[in-house]
């Protein structure tokens, strides 16, 4: 069954400033070595000749324009605003590049793809897993209309009904698409295991719990043979699962998607 990858739960914020592999890139030169060892090569299509700043995330350098990032970007916006002691060159440079920590080269390529398109009108992003690396992005840099962008292709994939819930409120997006994954995890014959509950976190996992309970109680799980005399029809099934998850866990449809 498809799923996305989910090691963004354990990413923490972008630092900015300090030293952090592997994106296509050529390399720079014999004394290109940071401190860990590892060779520090340009970025193969993000190395501008007419570019501005040096970026570094992990050993790859972006050699981008300050104008497009700061025109999306009000993270980066704010950066390239912010006073600088007097003769300093970071971010100018090779040898004193910005440093972007806590984030991968793989996942800022595909997201500085999307700003710099190969060719115009042209997205190489295809997959779930993708799709969710350039959410996170542009959330990280607060390009708005690239998150919405992002949120819609999401929607249109399919994603297991557990990861999709933790992704959701991992970016505090609106609950409206998450009643049929609610709906499918009180539902379903089987409890969540450890794994899936640390994802969701103890008090949601509770919540779940207890939905779960109240659909047995009703009759209204798939262990108890589908539709049952209790329920009616699936529409009724359906509605009656609908009300569980807006009165325990609290996530509601908008009234015009209601039945």
């Amino acid at each position: 069954m498809p799923s996305v990858s989910t090691s963004w739960l354990a990413t923490s914020g972008t630092n900015i400033g300090r030293k952090g592999t592997n994106a296509a890139c050529s390399t720079v030169g014999p004394e290109g070595f940071p401190e860990d060892g590892h060779k520090v090569e340009r970025h193969r299509d993000y190395f501008f000749a007419d570019g501005n700043v040096v970026l570094q995330i992990e050993d790859i350098q972006y050699k981008l324009h300050r104008s497009v990032l700061a025109k999306h970007s009000p993270v980066f916006q704010e950066l390239f605003t912010l006073p600088q002691p007097e003769g300093s060159t970071e971010g100018c440079t090779e040898d004193n590049p910005i440093y972007l920590s806590g984030i991968q080269a793989d996942d800022f390529t595909r997201f500085i793809g999307l700003l710099y398109p190969p060719t115009l009108g042209c997205c190489n992003v295809t997959t779930a897993t993708e799709w969710l690396s350039v959410l996170d992005q542009a959330d990280r840099w607060q390009v708005e209309s690239l998150r919405e962008h992002a949120v819609t292709q999401l929607n249109s994939m399919y994603i297991e009904p557990v990861q999709k819930i933790a992704i959701w409120l991992r970016y505090g997006l609106p609950t409206d698409p998450l009643i049929p994954s609610y709906i499918d995890v009180i539902s379903r014959p089987r409890p969540l295991g450890l794994a899936q509950a640390q994802l969701l976190g103890l008090p949601l996992f509770v919540k779940i719990s207890q939905a779960r309970d109240l659909v047995h109680a009703k009759g209204a799980c798939r262990c108890c043979g589908g539709v049952s005399a209790q329920t009616g029809n699936s529409i009724r099934r359906d509605r009656i699962l609908e009300e569980i998850v807006h009165d325990v866990i609290g996530a509601t449809r908008s009234p015009s998607l209601r039945y």
